[in-house]
Order: structure tokens, then C-alpha cells, then sequence
């Protein structure tokens, strides 16, 4: 099954896992498959992970308390400034909503399904900001993920893997 055409206004990543503990992802160009970033999670009580742009260069990282109720993860840009906050409603076991709070105090929402990972992130207007799913690819851990423009891609990857660390760990 292929693809389906990139929506207007958005950019097209894949985002491949890669065989290891502390869940490391390659982001690919969707047409070439040549890695333009890496999310190199790490292990640990705590979910942490760097994404790494394609001159091996820090450009977010993503901190998290997973005991904590209710769950908690920040993502901060190269300078360690918080760019944005995951949390998700205390005792809600299936991860089908994450509330996301970015450093400008804008309010995003995640909501998806489990089964088929198949997740949007829209803002407070109702725009659709990212795209993520496995719906159209019949490998395990691979994602497509449609930013749309204005929306920094190393944040949908943090997010991402966020997500995928609790749907993971739960």
C-alpha cells in the first residue's frame, strides 16, 4: 500500500526505529531514505532523549518523570530553554490524549488511537499542526510524520518519541 500524497503546507518525514534499549529513531527523507535527524534516546529511571540534526548537533532534547501523577515530559531546544511541556490527565492509562503547553503559553492537544498509532496534534484553534501515523506501513516502529509549516520539525520528533515512550512503558 502506498502513501498518500503530502497534504499542502506540510513536510514529510519517516521516522524508523532502530534495534536497542533506549529507543533510538532515524528520520528519513520519505523519498531518498537518506537520515536528516536522529533521536538518540537514552536509558534510565527516567525517559530522556537528544535529537540530533543531521550535523550530529543537538537540537532538542526531551526530559521526563514517568512515576509522577500525572506523567510528565519537557522539551527543550539546543540553549536547554523549555520550548514545550507534555503532560497527560493523572490515571489515564490509555494515552489517547497528551495536552502540550509550548514555552509562548499556546495549548496543543494530542489525540490519536492506540491500536492503530495514529495521532494529530492540533492547536487551540483547531489547526492540524502534526501528522503522525503507522496506518499507511505494514513495518512495526516505523512512523510517518506531517509537519506543517511554521511547526519546527525536531519538536514533532521529541513529541513523538514522548508519546511512543508512554504508549511503551504502559
Amino acid at each position: 500500500m502506498s502513501l498518500p500524497p503530502v497534504p499542502v503546507g506540510y513536510q514529510r518525514f519517516l521516522m524508523k526505529s532502530k534495534f536497542g534499549a533506549g529507543r533510538d529513531f532515524q528520520i528519513l527523507d520519505p523519498t531518498t531514505e537518506d537520515q536528516l535527524f536522529f533521536v538518540d534516546g537514552k536509558m534510565g529511571p527516567r525517559p530522556k532523549c537528544e535529537v540530533r540534526g543531521p550535523d550530529g548537533a543537538v537540537v532538542a532534547s526531551v526530559r521526563g518523570k514517568m512515576l509522577g501523577i500525572p506523567k510528565r515530559m519537557d522539551v527543550v531546544d539546543a540553549n536547554g530553554e523549555q520550548v514545550a511541556h507534555l503532560h497527560s490527565p493523572a490515571f489515564n492509562f490509555i494515552k489517547d490524549k497528551v495536552e502540550i503547553t509550548l514555552a509562548s503559553g499556546e495549548e496543543w492537544l494530542l489525540k490519536g488511537n492506540i491500536i492503530e498509532k495514529d495521532y494529530a496534534v492540533h492547536d487551540t484553534q483547531g489547526a492540524l499542526r502534526i501528522q503522525i501515523t503507522q496506518k499507511w506501513l505494514t513495518v512495526r516502529d516505523r512512523y510517518t510524520i506531517d509537519v506543517s509549516d511554521g511547526t519546527p520539525p525536531p519538536l514533532a520528533f521529541a513529541l513523538v518519541w514522548a508519546l511512543d515512550r508512554w504508549v511503551e512503558r504502559d
